[in-house]
């Protein structure tokens, strides 16, 4: 390639990168950052095509941005942080089980609006060089205000609290987490008092732990409750330790079907097998099936195949029929998880459900956690 060819490239990049930007300022939405490294052998370019090709497909056709020696660049609108980091964990993990590759090296940020094109690359590359050092940590990410190394700086946390009050507390309730918005009162010495809905205090003190969400914090903590005040709806919150994986993840929220959805799963075009879906997530199916078609799979290989899913979710005032991409994630007795590629359309289908669910959980947790 030319000096000028090399030029061309590289402002052709550099345009790409401040559009991106443009379009999250102008339409006020959120926008991460991923950088990542992909070793390139010549000698197995065809493969190396097929993977770029595939996670193309995996992030619905978002942009994949060669930055320069083995480094790559993703720029993914509309989602939050935390959702960012499970939709590239779950590519990763998809890239492994389908080509044997692990992806290391991954850093992850996101645009703040103080942010200008330099800042924001050079936070991202930041991360991913953190990333790279730290053997032990495939995805290193962060905001402008918070990063996964300070996740036993209080005073980091104090500084974000004082910009924004507001968290979501967690509990579970019959395996699903519920959400309670609450406000923070007072921080002080890794104690925490927030006040929130009386009508949620006896489900909260019902919980063994309890998990924080925060706006700008790319973690979930966890936390005890130590007291409960029923008559101003305070609770004191303390021991909190921060988690890089959740019962509450926030793109994991998982439900239990209100009524038996029946699925049926076909390979290569033709039907396979059918079973019951015990649980489901934006991205996941637990799928209770024939022992002796599990067996079959491990027999014939077939754990690192891609599948068809078909199934009917019915809510209070619509019936959707869903057709997913599937790939075994593990299997265990008669159930097997199920990783799913839902189309847009389809993934707000599901999203629908699970709120609905968690509705009726909610109804459900107000009629009987009452004085």
């Amino acid at each position: 390639m030319t000096n000028q060819s090399l030029m061309i490239a590289n402002y052709i990049n550099h345009a790409f990168i401040e559009s991106q930007l443009e379009r999250a300022d102008s339409y006020n939405s959120q926008l991460c950052v991923v950088k990542f490294e992909l070793k390139f052998d010549p000698k197995e370019g065809d493969r190396f095509k097929e993977i770029v090709s595939f996670m193309y497909s995996f992030l619905g056709y978002t942009p994949i941005v060669y930055e320069g020696g083995e480094h790559f660049l993703i720029f993914i609108h509309e989602s939050k942080l935390h959702n960012v980091v499970m939709t590239i964990k779950n590519m990763t993990m998809s890239v492994k089980i389908k080509y044997g590759l692990n992806v290391h090296n991954i850093g992850i940020t996101a645009y703040d609006q103080s942010d200008d094109k330099n800042e924001l690359i050079g936070r991202v590359h930041k991360f991913f060089m953190k990333s790279k050092i730290n053997k032990e940590i495939d995805i290193y990410y962060g905001t402008k205000f918070f990063e996964y190394s300070h996740t036993g700086n209080f005073e980091n946390i104090r500084s974000i609290i004082t910009q924004e009050p507001m968290l979501n507390l967690y509990g579970f309730y019959k395996e699903a987490p519920l959400m309670s918005k609450v406000e923070i009162i007072d921080f002080n010495s890794g104690i925490m008092n927030v006040k929130a809905h009386k009508e949620y205090l006896l489900f909260f003190k019902k919980q063994e732990f309890i998990y924080i969400e925060h706006v700008m914090i790319p973690d979930i903590m966890r936390a005890e409750i130590t007291k409960i005040n029923f008559d101003n709806g305070e609770i004191e919150l303390d021991n909190l330790k921060f988690l890089d994986n959740s019962p509450v993840h926030r793109k994991n929220v998982r439900v239990t079907p209100h009524r038996p959805i029946q699925a049926t799963v076909e390979f290569e075009s033709e039907f396979y097998m059918d079973g019951l879906i015990a649980d489901i997530s934006k991205n996941s199916i637990l799928l209770t099936t024939q022992l002796s078609k599990i067996e079959e799979i491990q027999a014939k290989g077939l754990q690192t195949k891609s599948f068809e899913l078909k199934f009917h979710l019915d809510s209070q005032d619509n019936s959707a029929s869903i057709n997913v991409r599937a790939m075994i994630y593990k299997t265990f007795g008669n159930q097997i998880v199920l990783n799913i590629y839902p189309s847009s359309e389809m993934e707000n289908e599901i999203i629908d459900y699970i709120a609905m669910c968690q509705n009726l959980l909610l109804l459900e947790v107000k009629g009987t956690f009452v004085h």
